[in-house]
Formats: structure tokens, sequence, C-alpha cells
């Protein structure tokens, strides 16, 4: 995959969700291979979703060195964000750099993609109705 590809897929990704109400996003080509990508997305329930990926794209894998996909309601405290950033808290966990803080808590869990981080905000979107 390129890099154009893959920033083509997560706009596509986004557009098509029928939660999103506005969308600002960032990308800042590092070349030959890289890219940073930075996102603030707003749902109609009024909470937002902040997103960060810095990614390294080889032949035949996509790397995320870097990551974080923070979920807040419209007053700003924390549902959820998955995240690798080094949080000592999270190094006993066997996912580790990589975890999900829900609120107080800090549990196990592997990168989500875009697509599925959609979807569980969706899912929380949909049972608030």
């Amino acid at each position: 995959m390129q890099i154009k590809d893959y920033i083509q897929s997560l706009l596509d990704i986004i557009t098509e969700n029928p939660y999103v109400e506005t969308k600002s996003i960032l990308v800042e080509d590092r070349p030959p291979d890289a890219a940073y990508i930075n996102g603030e997305l707003t749902f109609i329930t009024g909470s937002k979703l902040y997103f960060k990926e810095f990614v390294v794209f080889k032949s035949d894998i996509t790397v995320f060195l870097k990551y974080a996909y923070h979920y807040v309601d419209k007053e700003g405290a924390l549902i959820f964000r998955y995240d690798n950033a080094l949080d000592p808290r999270a190094k006993n966990l066997q996912t580790y750099p990589e975890h999900k803080h829900v609120k107080e808590n800090i549990v196990s869990a592997k990168r989500p993609s875009i697509n599925e981080v959609l979807k569980e905000i969706s899912n929380l979107i949909g049972s608030e109705k």
C-alpha cells in the first residue's frame, strides 16, 4: 500500500460514517515512505475523536510507529483512548505498549483500525438514541 492509498481509504471511511458531523484532518508527508496524520472528528452527539498516526509504509506492510485514538463526550470527558504510549501503568499488560484507557482503567488492547474505532463509536452513539 502507498501513502496516498492509505490516506484516501482513511478519508473514505470517515466520510461514509453517518454519525460524523465535521472533520479536520492534517496529513504531513514524511518522504519517502511515511506520513503523520492528525485529525479531529465531531459527531452528531457533540462527542469528538482526536486521532494521530505516524505511519511508515513498506512494500508489503504498514507500520504504525505512534498512534492514539482519543474519544471524549461533548463535555470533554474521556470515554476511551487507544494508544501505544509508554505508560508505566500499562507495563504489565500483555499487549504493552499498546493499550486502551476506559474511564479510570487501562486494559490490554491491540491497535484497532480507524474503521474499528468508528464502529465502536457508532455503536455507542446508536445506543444513546
